[in-house]
C-alpha cells in the first residue's frame, strides 16, 4: 500500500506535488518517488519554465510523460531528454527547459541503489544521463504506454512501483557494508574521515575508493564536498536571515571565500544570485 508524504495542489490548479515513499521490498534501493505536474497556459504566477539543476548527489530515474524536457548544459546547446532517463549525480549546474506541459514521476535512489538494481558502473551518469530503453530495451516505452492514460497521479505511481519490483526481484545486487556506509555519508553532521568510512564498510581505503566510484560514480571525497554544499543550500534556504559566512563556518568551511570558490564549482553563479536563480529544489520549483 503507498504511502504519501507531502501533497501540493493550489486550488484545484497546477503546480501538483506529491511524494510518495517506496513499497517495503524497495526501500533498501529507493529513498522515495515524487509526482510533479505544472502546465505554463499564461497563468501569470508560475516562475518561467526554465531551471538549474545544481551539483547534487542524486541518483534518479524519471518518466517525462507529456511535453519533453530539454537539457541546456553550459555550452547553451538544447538536449532533448528521452521520455525516460536514468541519472547519476552531478558536479556541474546543467539547465533544465521544461515545456508547456510539465508531468514527471520521478524515483530518487539511495546512494548506491541505482547500481544495485542496474548493475552499470555509476560513472557512465555523472553529469549527464542515460536512455533507460538502452537498459531495459521497449519495456520501458510500453511502461510509458500504461502510464500516460492512467487515471490519477496515484495510478501512475502503483504503475511504476510494480515495474520496479519486478526489476528487483529479478537482478537486485545484495546489500553490502558499502551500501549501508554511502546512506550515512549523506548526513553532513557524520565527520568521519575517509579511513573511518573505508572501515566501516570492511575495506582498505583503496578498495573503498574503488568500489564507490564504481556504485556511486564519484569518488568518496567529491561526494563528501557536494553533501556539505547542498548543505549550505538547505541553511539558507529555511534560514533566509543568515548570512554566508555565518553558514560557512557552520557547515566546516575554512571561510567564506572557501564557500565562494565551491559555489564557483557547483552553481557557476555566486550566492548573491541565490534567490535570483531558479534552482531545483531552491526556489519556486520544488523539485527538477
Amino acid at each position: 500500500m503507498l504511502q504519501k508524504i507531502n501533497y501540493f495542489h493550489q486550488n484545484n490548479r497546477l503546480p501538483f506535488y506529491k511524494t510518495y515513499r517506496p513499497s517495503p521490498t524497495l526501500s533498501k534501493l529507493i529513498h522515495e518517488l515524487q509526482v510533479y505536474h505544472v502546465k505554463w497556459d499564461g497563468e501569470e504566477n508560475l516562475p518561467k519554465p526554465f531551471i538549474t539543476c545544481l551539483a547534487n548527489t542524486e541518483q534518479n530515474l524519471y518518466f517525462y510523460l507529456n511535453d519533453p524536457v530539454k537539457a541546456v548544459p553550459a555550452m547553451q546547446v538544447e538536449i532533448t531528454c528521452p521520455p525516460v532517463i536514468v541519472t547519476g549525480p552531478k558536479y556541474k549546474p546543467t539547465g533544465l527547459l521544461f515545456g508547456k506541459d510539465h508531468l514527471m514521476i520521478k524515483v530518487a535512489f539511495h546512494p548506491t541503489g541505482t547500481y544495485r538494481l542496474l548493475g552499470i558502473h555509476m560513472q557512465h551518469t555523472v553529469n549527464k544521463g542515460l536512455d533507460a530503453e538502452e537498459i531495459w530495451g521497449r519495456e520501458v516505452n510500453d511502461i510509458v504506454n500504461q502510464l500516460r492514460p492512467a487515471p490519477t497521479y496515484d495510478a501512475m505511481i502503483e504503475i511504476v512501483l510494480s515495474f520496479l519490483e519486478r526489476k528487483s526481484d529479478s537482478a537486485c545486487r545484495p546489500e553490502e557494508p558499502i551500501d549501508t556506509v554511502a546512506i550515512q555519508m549523506q548526513d553532513p553532521l557524520n565527520n568521519h574521515s575517509l579511513e573511518e568510512w573505508a572501515a566501516l564498510a570492511c575495506l582498505s581505503l583503496r578498495q573503498f575508493e574503488r568500489n564507490f566510484i564504481t556504485r556511486v560514480g564519484i569518488s568518496p571525497k567529491l561526494f563528501i564536498r557536494i553533501v556539505r554544499f547542498e548543505h549550505a543550500m538547505k541553511i539558507k534556504k529555511s534560514y533566509p536571515g543568515k548570512s554566508w559566512a555565518g553558514i560557512a563556518l557552520e557547515c566546516g568551511y575554512t571561510d567564506s571565500s572557501h564557500l565562494l570558490r565551491e559555489f564557483r564549482e557547483f552553481a557557476e553563479f555566486p550566492p548573491s544570485r541565490f534567490y535570483l536563480q531558479p534552482t531545483s529544489g531552491y526556489s519556486d520549483f520544488s523539485t527538477g
